[in-house]
């Protein structure tokens, strides 16, 4: 990819590909986000969303909202809409680098490879689901795809993608949120860190990580070690 050097190696956890890209026209540059710094977001999140000053900050009048990262001065639905959409970026940013590293771990890493998991839809299907969760990781070995490990959370994100995340990532807002369904939505967002903590172990970004809010380990004790 042009002005974009990777590094085919893993001495630093935190950075999904080593890739730094530049906007030339607006003089911007730009990096990966440490992986660890994806995870300590959603688990702050997670956590808001669990706690009375969240319920609170739905109920009339508007006022400012304190979350565990910052205050917001807006609309609350515009806030909760925001949450959600970092979420799932949050994800989809996490997952390659953890395919990045278990490629390694497996023997099987070239750049190749590592362009195609920056580019979900290079794999050609018409869904994101697909590309994102089953192609991609399937690219890496075939046994961590998400519809291969578990097919109920596989057909359960084809849902969620195309009743949650495509309408806020195309100009529709939540409106009236509720507090016990955004709390399921953030759940759905837990079990997808849930299947990739089941072959990328989370203590490699930081000790204690599986202690990670709303991931609760439902596959088999002992799985997450970088293969399959």
């Amino acid at each position: 990819m042009p002005g974009c050097k990777q590094a085919f190696r893993l001495s630093n956890y935190k950075l999904g590909g080593f890739c730094v890209r530049a906007a030339p026209t607006f003089g911007l540059k730009f990096d990966n986000i440490p992986l660890i710094n994806l995870r300590m977001e959603f688990n702050q999140t997670y956590k808001f969303l669990h706690s009375p000053e969240a319920a609170d900050g739905l109920r009339p009048p508007i006022k400012p909202i304190r979350t565990n990262l910052f205050i917001w001065g807006g609309m609350p639905n515009d806030l909760m809409t925001l949450l959600l959409q970092r979420a799932i970026l949050g994800v989809e940013a996490y997952l390659p680098g953890a395919l990045k590293h278990t490629s390694a771990v497996l023997g099987n890493i070239s750049k190749e490879l590592w362009e195609k998991l920056d580019r979900p839809f290079s794999f050609r299907s018409k869904s994101a689901v697909a590309n994102i969760y089953h192609h991609m990781p399937e690219a890496v070995h075939p046994e961590l795809s998400l519809r291969h490990l578990d097919q109920p959370l596989y057909e359960a994100t084809i849902a969620f993608y195309r009743e949650v995340r495509n309408p806020i990532f195309h100009g529709q807002l939540l409106s009236d949120p509720d507090i016990s369904n955004l709390q399921a939505a953030f759940l759905h967002v837990a079990r997808l860190y849930e299947w990739i903590d089941y072959w990328f172990d989370p203590e490699k970004l930081v000790k204690g990580g599986k202690a990670f809010s709303g991931v609760h380990l439902r596959y088999p004790k002992g799985a997450s070690n970088g293969a399959p």
